[in-house]
């Protein structure tokens, strides 16, 4: 025999489900706020990273795009506000082995001979008990970090030999041979040459694809187009933007023009629309 729910039974039945908690974002930011020297830089900046989200923070130069970054890891102290990263405050959090952060530009030691692979094994540090061995495991997630940034047949070459695409790579690769499901990546497209920022945006489309949480800071979109389906744009170190990532408008969307990064419109409150340099 069928029994047919009344509403008000409906209802009884939803409101006394068990209620299943999501995760917490990758990333809180409440109200942050960052001065140098008494100087504002970043201005109560909100918002949220949901887990397994992809986000750009894109601006102007001198924007706050890189100091928010620095804050969100707490590599730069906030003179107001406050982070969570994964549901704990950042001062408490402590499971870094989580956590994939890409700077801008390789350090190798102030010249110290360091070979490809090395770099990439110093990405597991984090997850390591002090003075452990390298297991097989961490070696094989070494070699498949290089093989993911396709620099596997440069793994006994110094870094120094390479070019700074290349180093870039590398970057990514020891970022990924921690096995992190979070990654903040600060302006990985910079000065990098077209072959290497394709490699880069797969590199990224598969992370995404697998669900990692990716944050990247930057001053073009280039090949990462596709993958950005939401942007926080900074003006004047404030939020002006949180949603798709604007679109060119006017001459900027004239064709021909193919080289998209965000400038400031007449008001540095109103959103941030891309520029497009002409070839």
């Amino acid at each position: 025999m069928s029994v047919e729910l009344t509403g008000a039974a409906t209802h009884g039945a939803v409101r006394g489900a068990p209620h299943v908690p999501g995760p917490p974002p990758a990333f809180r930011v409440a109200d942050a706020a960052v001065s140098y020297d008494r100087t504002p830089v970043l201005r109560g900046v909100t918002f949220d990273v949901p887990a397994g989200e992809t986000v750009a923070i894109l601006g102007p130069n001198g924007s706050g795009k890189s100091t928010l970054m620095r804050a969100m890891l707490g590599i730069t102290p906030l003179t107001a506000g406050r982070v969570e990263l994964h549901g704990a405050p950042l001062r408490r959090f402590r499971s870094w082995e989580r956590v994939g952060y890409v700077p801008q530009r390789l350090s190798a030691g102030g010249g110290v001979p360091a070979t490809v692979r090395e770099i990439v094994a110093s990405g597991q540090v984090a997850r390591r008990r002090r003075l452990r061995r390298a297991t097989a495991a961490d070696r094989a997630a070494v070699t498949d970090a290089l093989d993911a940034v396709d620099l596997a047949d440069r793994a006994h070459d110094s870094v120094h030999e390479l070019s700074g695409g290349q180093q870039q790579r590398v970057l990514i690769a020891r970022a990924l041979a921690g096995r992190p499901d979070t990654f903040v990546m600060d302006e990985p497209m910079a000065g990098v040459d077209s072959a290497s920022q394709q490699a880069l945006a797969d590199t990224i489309a598969r992370l995404s694809a697998r669900g990692a949480t990716v944050v990247l800071v930057l001053h073009e979109l280039g090949p990462l187009e596709p993958l950005i389906r939401r942007s926080v744009v900074l003006a004047d170190g404030r939020i002006a933007h949180d949603g798709p990532a604007p679109q060119p408008s006017g001459a900027c969307a004239a064709p021909g023009h193919d080289h998209q990064h965000p400038h400031p419109g007449p008001d540095p409150r109103l959103p941030v629309a891309p520029h497009i340099d002409v070839p």
